[in-house]
């Protein structure tokens, strides 16, 4: 219970006052249900001495408390509840606002990928979720179990004292029974993670999936990920519901006991105090099983917690200084100083110095792996260097605000990811703040405004997931247009035409041409075709920077970028 107090309390913090009066309904219900045992007690004495006027009244009496109990229980569970579900959601917020500054160094090492972040998104926080709905039970069954501990007392108090014997072996049972379901609640989550990663994969895999006869391998994955679901939720059923019948045995024996007893005193005129006492008993009983019900929930809430604390808890993010700097408004270039980059032992980039001028365009080439991508990810802060730094003009970019930082920056990708929304949306999306005016201009620059206007509804034309009503041409030159929309000063293409047939990139080229006039340009390109105009050409390996120049220089020269380019000429 300490842990679980540990773990919960932080989230239930901002709602004291609420948990203030919801406590404070809790204890007024038990309170008037607690009167119960002794109103029978005295309808049974009325019947037994003929005490008519008693006999009529008492059943209103104990109405009118069951009425009042009622609507204060309405009001107790409704907060409750609604504060289960503002936590919940609030967790979500955080979550997706941890999402959005994870650094790409925590997403290509999450084991689980997407689909097991989707899960912690969803499954987890809703076991969060059941696990507060429970703290209603939590507050308001103790005092019931107080309440109707002392009217036993009252009643017989040395019957009472033997509860005493009892109540340790069911507190010793329910704590088995908790280690246990938190045991498994963690491996059931995780069973969960693999299923939806399995499903994700099997969405957003189709064409693959389908080409390759795939369909019985994820089958069988699925099948077998959900098997093992399957088992750990049994072994968390099983546990939770074992919890009650055994405290409910436990219960029985004690029970026969008492009537035992009863029966050995001979006690003809008692049958109002043996009425109250059952009826107090059960009610005590039925609290005591709430009570563990809730205990189970809460542990297995305060294992997702726990999983969803990893994450928001990962200091994988993108840092920012207190009093950042504005981005330079006259800057004369950028400038990779001394930078080296590694993923643990694996050393991407190794102390890089490059320095590119203001206007100027300059391609990156190399094998895969040269530590090209790594390069260009680390200016818009996609990561940090291990090593080093990077300045535009005199100003580090760990020193700018990111947000500002990456409006001065427009990225093109060989991968094209486009909203599920209209295709104007997905064009201004490049700045939301610029007018709705400069998507025209920008598609036609892009040489996307033709097909655009061809599709069913034009610019107000749903793109479908990820841009499927498209071609990959198509798509690319959108995410052209939304780039030339942004209008950033620094432009980074990433394999932008790898993908595309000869006739998509000529159509994509002419795009790209219109976006790069007057940009500061970094490109990675396979095809050395598409940056032999680029004013200055890197040459990649092992992460570091063995040969630059122009086109017309590295040929000459024969080294390594000619070697490329022969290779190429033969294909």
């Amino acid at each position: 219970m300490n842990l679980i107090a540990k773990i919960m309390w932080p989230e239930l913090r901002p709602y004291l006052k609420r948990l203030s009066v919801v406590m404070l309904l809790g204890i007024v219900i038990s309170g008037l249900k607690g009167l119960t045992p002794e109103l029978l007690r005295r309808l049974t004495e009325a019947w037994t001495n003929g005490d008519s006027q008693a006999a009529f009244q008492i059943p209103f009496v104990l109405a009118g408390a069951w009425v009042v109990a009622a609507i204060f229980r309405y009001f107790h569970m409704f907060w409750m509840l609604f504060t289960a579900d503002q936590i919940a959601l609030n967790l979500r917020r955080k979550l997706m606002n941890k999402y959005l500054t994870l650094n790409l160094g925590f997403f290509n090492s999450f084991v689980r990928g997407s689909g097991g972040l989707i899960s912690r998104m969803l499954n987890d926080i809703t076991v969060i979720q059941g696990g507060f709905q429970r703290v209603a039970d939590l507050v308001r069954e103790p005092f019931m179990i107080i309440f109707m501990f002392g009217y036993l007392l009252y009643v017989d108090w040395r019957l009472t004292l033997t509860i005493l014997v009892v109540a340790p072996i069911i507190s010793v049972v329910l704590r088995k029974f908790s280690r246990s379901v938190r045991k498994y609640a963690k491996h059931n989550q995780e069973s969960v993670e693999e299923l939806t990663q399995t499903l994700k994969e099997s969405l957003d895999g189709t064409r693959i999936v389908q080409s390759f006869n795939l369909q019985n391998e994820m089958r069988n994955r699925f099948e077998q990920q959900a098997q093992t679901f399957l088992a750990s939720k049994a072994k968390i059923i099983s546990r939770e519901e074992a919890s009650g019948p055994v405290s409910e045995v436990i219960a029985a024996i004690f029970v026969a006991f008492m009537l035992a007893y009863i029966g050995s005193l001979g006690t003809k005129n008692e049958v109002g105090h043996f009425m109250s006492y059952l009826f107090a008993l059960g009610l005590l009983s039925d609290s005591v099983k709430k009570l563990q019900d809730s205990i189970v929930r809460l542990q297995q809430g305060a294992v997702a917690l726990e999983r969803l604390d990893q994450i928001l808890n990962d200091t994988r993010v993108v840092p920012e200084i207190g009093n950042p700097q504005p981005f330079p408004q006259h800057w004369d270039g950028i400038e990779f100083r001394n930078v080296s980059f590694g993923y643990g032992d694996n050393i991407v980039l190794k102390n890089v110095n490059l320095k590119i001028q203001h206007g100027e365009q300059v391609a990156l080439v190399g094998t895969s792996g040269a530590g090209k991508s790594t390069l260009i990810n680390l200016l818009p802060r996609f990561f940090d260097p291990s090593e080093g730094d990077i300045f535009i003009g005199n100003v580090s970019i760990r020193d700018m605000k990111l947000d500002e930082l990456r409006s001065n920056v427009a990225l093109v990708t060989q991968d094209v990811f486009l909203f599920s929304d209209s295709v104007e949306r997905n064009i201004q999306s490049g700045d939301f703040r610029r007018p709705l005016t400069e998507v025209l201009p920008a598609a036609k620059l892009a040489n996307a405004d033709e097909f655009i206007r061809n599709s069913e509804h034009g610019y107000e034309t749903r793109v479908g997931e990820r841009g499927a009503r498209f071609s990959g041409g198509e798509k690319q030159r959108i995410s052209i247009a939304r780039a030339i929309f942004k209008n950033a000063p620094i432009l980074i293409l990433d394999e932008a035409t790898s993908a595309l047939d000869s006739e998509s990139e000529l159509e994509v080229q002419k795009g790209l041409d219109s976006l790069m006039r007057g940009k500061t340009a970094l490109v990675i390109a396979h095809r050395l075709s598409t940056i032999a105009k680029c004013d200055r050409i890197l040459v990649m390996d092992k992460g570091e920077v063995i040969e630059e120049g122009s086109h017309n220089e590295l040929m000459v020269r024969q080294g390594a970028y000619y070697k490329f380019f022969q290779i190429q000429s033969r294909l």
